[in-house]
């Protein structure tokens, strides 16, 4: 009787975990000379155009599920400096914590905490015949979900070059 009764609770206790989440629907993104994979919620919120419509320089994506979160995809100039150093400079502030980081001539990108542990950057540039760039900021409570995100477009975008 002690078996059934654990049994028959083992499954009350599971059942919530049965039930699967929808998977992330993802679209591309093609905007200020880069293409990138980008989950479909975050392509309906919120966004401006960066540089007016004329510009085209990118776009941002704001998510109306997730208002602490940004996504850029632009392109830059790097003022002379290092993609590395350009990355590092336009996002890890003062006490800030660097938890990744590359650095190549035609490739960087930067992960980082910042100072209160609230919020995660991830930027990555990347220089063909332009200088092109995505970042993403999150509310690090919600890493489970955007870290795996962050790899996807990532790994999107690398295949532009």
């Amino acid at each position: 009787m002690r078996t059934v009764g654990f049994a028959l609770g083992f499954l009350i206790m599971s059942a919530p975990l049965a039930v699967a989440k929808e998977p992330i629907k993802w679209t591309v993104s093609i905007s200020g000379g880069s293409k990138i994979e980008i989950p479909v919620f975050l392509a309906e919120g919120d966004g401006r155009l960066l540089g007016g419509f004329a510009g085209n320089y990118g776009q941002t994506f704001e998510p109306e599920e997730y208002p602490d979160v940004e996504l850029r995809q632009y392109r830059t100039d790097t003022y002379g400096k290092r993609l590395f150093e350009y990355l590092k400079d336009m996002s890890v502030g003062d006490g800030d914590k660097v938890t990744y980081q590359l650095d190549k001539p035609s490739l960087a990108a930067i992960s980082s905490i910042s100072a209160d542990g609230k919020v995660v950057f991830y930027g990555m540039c990347q220089k063909h015949r332009i200088v092109t760039c995505f970042s993403i900021v999150y509310d690090k409570k919600d890493q489970a979900m955007f870290g795996p995100i962050t790899e996807r477009i990532a790994r999107s975008f690398r295949k532009n070059r």
